[in-house]
């Protein structure tokens, strides 16, 4: 018995590119009969299937109202819009480095929509469908808890380095500071202890993201790996931020500020596009949690909203060489 398949131009003229066609014949030996069934692949399903099946996967029911789909795009695309709209206005010659910033008020229009993202993905992330679905607890946790609270974190910041924060006592900003560290410290626990954990499934059996963790290859366990640090530790860039604003507080800024003019935005910007990179980050995993994408796209992904901030800071130095400085020794606490 022979199967084989093959695409409709390569199949006789007589045979429907719709239809099996089952060929027999006698060996020449005589000996037996070779029945050989030749089956015609289908058609790729057409374009539109693809979009109905991301429509689908995305626009779920649990989405009370479709907010958290809603304000996810609006945030991406207000986001990207913003930061170039920015970069333009500064190549241009149009912003000026000083404080309040340029666009400072979209800006925060933006994050309050990211904000609300964040906070309308609580519901659906519940511990019955992690139990349900079979996901990674630890992964959750810092994906849930941590990634919410670091991107409301980065807005509070955007909002003090704006010019447009109000007075407000100072134990204020130094209990906000310790909340923005210590998710910090939330995230790089649960990722290394969400690393630990597929190691365990792959040696005495279970699942991982609702596959067998037997199945998967070393490249796919280091793909993982790669993932879970890469979305934990870049965030401890921000703890020298979180550490400025404790101890040295608005005399800080100030001082900052006579020194480098346009360091206020450079901060603001960064911390902008951290927001931006957690945005992709649970847009890119919540694809590949529903089989859209393969842990290799989610890494890309991941890779270039972690480059994003970064990009940002250098793009600011460039605009206003002298007003601004990426050295830690020139303007941190401690060092002015």
């Amino acid at each position: 018995l022979r199967v084989a398949t093959a695409e409709p131009e390569a199949m006789p003229a007589d045979v429907s590119a719709n239809a099996t066609a089952v060929l027999a014949a006698s060996a020449a030996d005589g000996a037996g009969e070779t029945v050989e069934i030749r089956a015609v692949a289908p058609p790729p399903p057409p374009r539109q299937a693809d979009f109905a099946r991301l429509r689908r996967a995305l626009w779920t029911p649990l989405d009370v109202g479709h907010t958290h789909a809603v304000s996810g795009a609006l945030f991406l695309a207000g986001a990207f819009a913003w930061i170039a709209w920015v970069a333009h206005a500064q190549a241009a010659g149009a912003a000026a480095p000083h404080a309040p910033i340029f666009g400072g008020e979209a800006s925060l229009a933006v994050l309050a929509v990211g904000v609300w993202n964040g906070l309308s993905a609580l519901p659906m992330a519940s511990d019955e469908r992690v139990a349900s679905q079979d996901l990674d607890r630890y992964h959750a946790l810092a994906f849930r808890w941590g990634g919410t609270a670091q991107l409301a974190a980065c807005a509070w910041l955007c909002w003090w380095f704006s010019g447009l924060y109000p007075s407000v006592p100072r134990p204020v900003d130094a209990a906000l500071c310790v909340a923005s560290m210590s998710s910090i410290a939330w995230v790089v626990y649960f990722s290394e202890e969400s690393i630990r954990a597929v190691d365990r499934k792959v040696a005495t059996g279970g699942f991982v993201h609702g596959r067998r963790a037997a199945t998967l290859s070393k490249d796919e366990r280091i793909q993982l790996s790669a993932l879970a640090r890469l979305g934990s530790y870049p965030n401890v860039f921000q703890l020298p931020v979180l550490v400025n604003v404790f101890l040295g507080g608005r005399a800080w800024l100030d001082a900052a500020l006579d020194k480098f003019p346009h360091q206020a935005a450079l901060l603001h910007h960064y911390l902008f596009a951290c927001a931006t990179s957690y945005a992709i980050t649970f847009f890119a995993t919540t694809l590949r949690d529903r089989k859209l994408i393969t842990i290799r796209q989610d890494l890309a992904m991941l890779a270039t909203g972690t480059a994003l901030p970064f990009l940002t800071m250098f793009a600011d130095v460039s605009a206003f060489p002298g007003a601004a400085t990426l050295n830690p020794l020139d303007y941190n606490v401690g060092f002015l």
